[in-house]
């Protein structure tokens, strides 16, 4: 596919120059962020071949807001973010990029993240991977009944698990592992390919969801909670925070797409240290952190390079209270599109300006 210019626009001083990559999502509203921002776009396709021989040497900006290529629990989802964009970014370690390379190698994740974390003592639910039949008894005696058990990949609580009893925890682990001949197995294939969701992907799409787990699963204790946190930060510092509360009793999955209720209200300064801390430890100039509240401590359950905004009052149930604390006003703040691309902007604007203060 040939590569396109639909957000072009000239300026005197010499525009800066952006490589937009297509995607399913929001890819026009980041065209039209950037033209509004005099930057010179071009758009390129990962399933074309031009991406391979553009000449990136005069390029300021990467964008790429990833979606899932299959479902997102399958291994290589994310492949064009972590082999294609990746590729970029080491070949030409002068792009500024979103999302930010260096926290590709954890998107999506959770074996990954929870190796961090652990290794860098954040605070987060007690967790056991599954790497054998000894860190499954290890789970069983030591995080008890219910347990959340996660399969290394996926998002929006795709994959994520409530078990109740150590003939379930071993019927998933077996799954994991690929041990398939068994009468449990059997019947979780037989259940899967009679799902109207699966049949529906299968048959309309023309692509199945993917029906394996990734090993390791991660067992994690259950922390009987009726909301979690979301917060954004941005180099440092938190620049927005939501809560998201249960719809009813049973919802025990934090998520506002299957229906939980978004509230924009005060967020303890525990939950902004705690946001701060990961992110400057990562590094990172943009990420997203989910937290749950346990005993008056915040634990971080997962973190993403990448994260999706509902618009300012874009739902009715969505709750803003007048005690939310976050400076960032929310206007501002979820205008995700716009933030990224400032937030982009700046620093290559502040190494012109650095080496034009050099050679003068």
């Amino acid at each position: 596919m040939t590569a396109t210019r639909p957000c072009e626009s000239k300026d005197e001083r010499g525009p800066l120059r952006a490589v937009l990559f297509k995607s399913r999502d929001r890819m026009s509203r980041f065209a039209e962020k950037l033209k509004a921002a005099g930057v010179s776009c071009t758009v390129l396709d990962f399933e074309g071949s031009d991406w391979l021989s553009f000449d990136y040497r005069g390029v300021d900006l990467v964008i790429f807001y990833p979606s899932f290529v299959y479902t997102s629990n399958h291994p290589h989802a994310l492949l064009d973010v972590r082999d294609n964009l990746s590729f970029i970014t080491e070949q030409h370690p002068h792009l500024i990029c979103y999302p930010d390379p260096a926290l590709i190698p954890y998107y999506n994740d959770k074996y990954r993240q929870f190796l961090f974390l652990s290794a860098r003592r954040h605070p987060c639910p007690r967790t056991i991977p599954l790497l054998s039949l000894e860190a499954v008894e290890a789970a069983h005696l030591q995080l008890g009944y219910p347990m959340v058990l996660k399969n290394r990949y996926g998002a929006g609580g795709a994959s994520v698990f409530r078990v109740t009893n150590k003939r379930q925890l071993l019927h998933y682990y077996r799954l994991s592992t690929l041990d398939l001949f068994n009468v449990r197995a059997a019947l979780h294939f037989t259940r899967i390919c009679f799902n109207r969701l699966f049949l529906y992907n299968l048959i309309k799409a023309r692509r199945a969801q993917y029906p394996f787990l990734s090993p390791p699963l991660l067992a994690q204790e259950f922390l009987p909670i009726d909301r979690d946190l979301k917060t954004v930060v941005r180099n440092g510092e938190v620049v927005e925070a939501h809560w998201r509360i249960q719809a009813t009793a049973n919802m025990w999955k934090m998520n506002i797409d299957a229906g939980g209720i978004g509230e924009w209200s005060h967020v303890p300064p525990e939950a902004l240290a705690v946001s701060r801390t990961l992110a400057q430890d990562l590094k990172a100039r943009w990420l997203n952190i989910d937290l749950m509240e346990s005993n008056g401590r915040f634990l971080i359950s997962e973190f993403s390079p990448v994260w999706h905004h509902y618009a300012y009052k874009e739902k009715p149930s969505f709750v803003y209270k007048d005690d939310y604390n976050i400076k960032v006003p929310l206007k501002v703040s979820l205008d995700l599109e716009q933030i990224i691309v400032d937030s982009l902007i700046e620093p290559v604007q502040n190494r012109t300006m650095a080496r034009d203060s050099l050679t003068s």
